[in-house]
């Protein structure tokens, strides 16, 4: 019998950046980047801001999920993408450093978990 349930792959980076001013819609254009970077569908999205600083970004994907956490006190932000798209840890590496990030970034680890 073949197998129709998909192999679902999840990646996770860990960004330190710095001169970062809106962490929120640094996130915001982040995800959108990495979105159609990986032509992913968004099916909804909600973000919560947290006191004093921080902020939550997840996007429900018709491929599962994608959530962005931003720790603007400590200048990092975690990307965790869960899908069952054949996007691979190239892929996802290119798309968590879009152009308009790269002079931000201090460092980047990005892993296939």
């Amino acid at each position: 019998m073949e197998q129709s349930t998909p192999i679902i792959n999840h990646f996770v980076a860990l960004i330190r950046l710095a001169g970062v001013d809106d962490w929120g819609n640094l996130a915001s254009n982040l995800a959108e980047s990495l979105i159609q970077k990986l032509n992913l569908t968004v099916i909804k999205s909600d973000s919560h801001n947290f006191s004093p600083h921080g902020e939550t970004r997840v996007y429900l994907l018709s491929q599962s999920h994608l959530a962005i956490h931003t720790w603007p006190e400590d200048g990092v932000m975690h990307v965790d993408l869960v899908t069952c798209s054949e996007a691979n840890l190239g892929q996802f590496e290119e798309g968590v450093r879009p152009d308009f990030l790269r002079e931000k970034i201090i460092d980047l680890q990005a892993r296939k978990v």
